[in-house]
């Protein structure tokens, strides 16, 4: 349970754009145990889904540069060429994307789409395999046989989400990568989609990294959790240990966000003050010391690692103190 199956270290992703370079990702650092359900939570535009993408080989290499390594089966994955990414992408790791309209072909049935998944990597396998392991799939993730035959915009967003999750373990991968595998769907679907989610896990015994805001998905659903700020990780803990016991200054503040019911008329909801940095410019201490109300002058120096405890990892020059005492 303790062996990494992917292991990310000092993954920096930055973007040529018209405007300047955008430094997306700086120097993240992240292992993924075998087995395991792990979530990156942060706030829009920190960077989790640009580091999922630099990891499965997806960024525009003319208008990104990558740097880091990204360890997967003892291969550095950037270093690898497109047709080897290939063999690995879909087949080894694989990812549900965050909107299925915008991933999902309307021209071609579902069935269809999920067989062309499989192709390409098993390309021996007949049509009569191809459909029965595509109606198999369609039943494992809740949906009726007859799904095969319908088209994308002829189901609901729950059954898009499913399809993309068929579509993602057709090839029995070792790693799932979940971005926002729940945006814009309602409480009760979402509820499902994660209960599906664990369920595969469980039954593939996958290894999931989940990609969301939301400390609601991470807290039913992961075993650990990285609070990423613009482009790092911050705090790294098992889920219980960091929303009992967060010790990063933002990752307090960001749990500290969660709308707890109506506490009073006219209650406003609580903010964190200030707004997130641009990134145009390489952060080179804290990112979030300008808004940090226990920031120093040793803020301007990049933060040390301190383990609260086992397992418990914070990148902070003032983790919270009742955090360091339990």
């Amino acid at each position: 349970m303790n062996d990494p199956v992917l292991s990310i270290e000092d993954l920096y992703c930055d973007f040529l754009t018209v405007e300047g370079i955008v430094y997306a990702v700086s120097g993240m650092s992240l292992k993924l145990r075998r087995g395991e359900i792990h979530g990156i939570v942060g706030e829009s535009g920190c960077g989790k889904s640009v580091s999922t993408r630099a990891v499965m080989g997806l960024l525009e290499k003319r208008h990104s540069r990558i740097k880091g390594s990204v360890f997967f089966d003892g291969r550095d994955l950037l270093k690898l060429n497109e047709n080897e990414m290939r063999d690995i992408r879909g087949r080894r790791i694989s990812m549900v994307f965050q909107d299925p309209l915008n991933s999902l072909s309307p021209l071609e049935t579902v069935g269809n789409q999920i067989e062309e998944a499989m192709t390409s990597h098993f390309p021996a396998l007949s049509k009569g395999e191809l459909r029965n392991t595509c109606v198999s799939l369609l039943e494992k993730v809740g949906l009726h046989s007859g799904t095969a035959g319908q088209y994308p915009f002829e189901l609901s967003g729950g059954m898009q989400q499913r399809v993309m999750t068929a579509q993602a373990i057709s090839c029995e991968p070792e790693i799932l990568i979940a971005d926002e595998p729940t945006t814009a769907l309602d409480v009760t679907i979402q509820a499902q989609v994660l209960e599906l989610l664990k369920t595969l896990q469980r039954e593939m015994k996958l290894s999931v990294l989940l990609i969301t805001h939301n400390f609601a998905v991470v807290a039913g659903t992961c075993d650990r959790v990285s609070v990423m700020y613009s482009g790092r990780i911050v705090e790294t803990a098992p889920t219980e240990s960091l929303i009992n016991n967060a010790a990063h200054p933002y990752s307090r503040a960001l749990i500290g966000c969660i709308p707890r019911g109506r506490s009073g008329t006219g209650s406003r909801l609580p903010v964190i003050p200030g707004f997130p940095p641009r990134l145009y410019e390489p952060a080179d201490g804290c990112p979030f010391a300008p808004r940090c109300a226990s920031a120093s002058a040793s803020c301007k120096a990049a933060p040390p690692v301190t383990e609260i405890e086992e397992g418990h990892l914070v990148f902070c020059r003032h983790p919270l103190r009742e955090a360091l005492h339990g």
